[in-house]
């Protein structure tokens, strides 16, 4: 798989060379976007990823306005680093912010060969499943969690792609650093990747967040 994930890292490196076009998504309202599509649940084998991405950036800027803070700027070389980190931590079978390729060993290593040299950058990663049953992923990736906690969430049932931002970004919300890096006023864009694999047969979804100050 390594060779693979370095020819995966080396292209996305080079799409991130000039101006890369936003997706009209991200140029659309929030109302105009198909709300029939936000309620559908998520199934591993077709996600609409640009549609998931896009409401985790949503709703993470959807609690920055309820702090009174200014709403973040998409920026396409943040996703496309975001993208390549949570691709090479399912490649490669690591979870860190912290990369095995030296190349792309920190966040702003990442950031800076997306393209943005300049600024201050951060980084929030997850893992999250497709599915409401959490305590399967806590125990099988050996998280601090544990079954009883989360018993009431037993639905079993998908979230939708709604469902499933707000409860990532509301993960994160309760968690000091990743609250940091949502709620830091000096921030100014965001860049959200997400990718999808199975741990003990559960489809999980890896997210990763990238922030800058600037977008040069």
């Amino acid at each position: 798989m390594f060779p693979y994930v370095i020819s995966l890292i080396i292209c996305l490196s080079l799409s991130c060379a000039g101006k890369q076009p936003v997706p009209e998504i991200y140029e659309e309202n929030a109302s105009e976007v198909d709300e029939v599509e936000l309620l559908t649940r998520l199934a591993a084998d077709s996600i609409d990823f640009e549609l998931l991405e896009w409401a985790i950036f949503q709703e993470t800027n959807q609690q920055r306005e309820r702090l009174g803070l200014p709403p973040l700027k998409f920026e396409p070389k943040l996703q496309n680093a975001a993208t390549q980190h949570s691709t090479e931590m399912i490649e490669l079978g690591y979870f860190e912010h912290e990369s095995p390729v030296e190349e792309y060993r920190t966040v702003a290593q990442r950031v800076k060969l997306a393209g943005i040299k300049n600024g201050v950058s951060g980084e929030n990663l997850a893992k999250h499943p497709v599915n409401r049953k959490l305590e399967i992923i806590f125990k099988d990736t050996n998280s601090e969690f544990r079954s009883n906690k989360y018993k009431w969430r037993n639905t079993g049932s998908n979230y939708t792609y709604d469902e499933f931002a707000e409860e990532l970004v509301t993960r994160w919300m309760h968690s000091p650093g990743h609250r940091n890096n949502i709620t830091n006023r000096y921030y100014k864009y965001l860049g959200v990747g997400a990718a999808v694999t199975k741990i003990a047969d559960v489809d999980i979804f890896f997210v990763t967040q990238n922030f800058s100050t600037t977008n040069y």
